[in-house]
């Protein structure tokens, strides 16, 4: 657990350097508009110094600060990853201008993006990944299974609605005691019986049309070059992302510890399986709590422990900060790649980490 602890250590500075960095770029754009005239190609090419930028940060946290692929590894499965990714987010560029151009806002844009992302997850992550969603006779039911080379894959909920489904890391089907992946997976059921899937892309989807709003009544973009509007727009959902970043993970934790009571209401070892997650994610949240309020919307194993023998109401905001995370594309910005838990590794841009 040291070596552990330690690399979660150095992956938390990397993604407080790597977000810190496209913020201050951001401001600096954005400081920039108006003064500076840009032509649609000027803004492609930005865009790809972007993508080349990123990768170096990838790099670190992919290749260096990982416990087992070693660098040809890695560049075997985020080269297909960042190919993906930069092709969507060139796709999402276009639908933005076309929204400007058509509506003089991107709204349009963020709301079409969004939807289309949510009802695309599942083959977005073989398409970065080559990991195939498949069927798989779980305990209680049949779930959604993938096989990524990436340990800290948790999978997710697949699906907003009432016929959402659990996606389960192949490993932890293979791996694990059923008693613990089927408490996993009665977990997941909760989540989606209580409307959580639903109500927290509901949430991100009202946080990025208010970005996207706000953009445009302080920026005035229809007023402005079309592709100095798309840039601004750009950097100006990276600094709105950011917020999210400071004030969602404290908006999150309430459903996580809503859920372990819901299992240990049902009798389950609730106890054992928190023990146990934070080993298989290779992180362990923070001791100093400020960091912890921050920066890891799933709580520590002593805090959730803490929580779990106290009486609790509610279901919280469902998993909000990690689900917005790759939401955020549709306003443009990378933030939901650069944080600490996603830097070079493309699975969990698809699926963060989750509990």
């Amino acid at each position: 657990m040291p070596a552990q602890n330690q690399l979660a250590r150095q992956r938390l500075r990397l993604g407080i350097t790597n977000v810190g960095f496209w913020v201050v770029m951001a401001g600096l754009g954005l400081s920039c508009i108006g003064f500076v005239r840009l032509s649609l190609m000027d803004v492609c090419l930005l865009f790809l110094a972007v993508v080349f930028v990123q990768a170096g940060f990838d790099w670190v946290g992919g290749a260096r600060l990982m416990p087992e692929p070693r660098p040809g590894v890695f560049l075997r499965g985020w080269g297909r990853g960042v190919l993906v990714h930069t092709g969507l987010m060139g796709g999402l560029g276009a639908l933005s201008y076309a929204s400007l151009r058509c509506t003089s806002g991107f709204g349009a844009a963020v709301f079409v993006g969004m939807l289309a992302l949510a009802l695309a997850r599942k083959p977005l992550l073989w398409l970065l990944t080559g990991a195939a969603v498949r069927e798989f006779p779980g305990p209680g039911g049949q779930v959604w299974v993938a096989a990524t080379a990436d340990p800290a894959f948790t999978g997710g909920i697949v699906g907003i609605g009432k016929r959402a489904r659990g996606l389960f890391p192949a490993a932890w089907l293979e791996t694990l005691p059923a008693a613990e992946t089927a408490l996993e997976l009665r977990r997941r059921t909760w989540q989606i019986a209580q409307a959580l899937p639903r109500r927290d892309f509901l949430l991100a989807l009202g946080w990025n049309l208010a970005g996207a709003s706000l953009g445009g009544w302080l920026f005035d973009w229809a007023q402005r070059f079309p592709a100095e509007a798309l840039f601004g727009h750009a950097c100006w959902m990276t600094l709105w992302t950011f917020l999210s970043l400071l004030v969602f993970p404290a908006l999150s934790r309430g459903s996580v510890f809503a859920a372990d009571r819901a299992v240990a209401t049902d009798r389950l070892d609730a106890v054992s399986w928190i023990e146990r997650f934070a080993g298989l994610i290779g992180e362990d949240g923070s001791s100093d709590r400020v960091l912890q309020t921050i920066f890891y919307p799933i709580p520590s194993t002593e805090r959730r422990l803490e929580a779990l023998q106290k009486r609790g109401s509610g279901t919280g905001l469902g998993n909000l900060a990690r689900n917005h995370l790759f939401y955020s594309w549709a306003g443009l910005t990378l933030l939901g790649r650069a944080v600490h838990c996603n830097v070079g590794r493309p699975a969990l841009w698809v699926f963060p980490p989750s509990a």
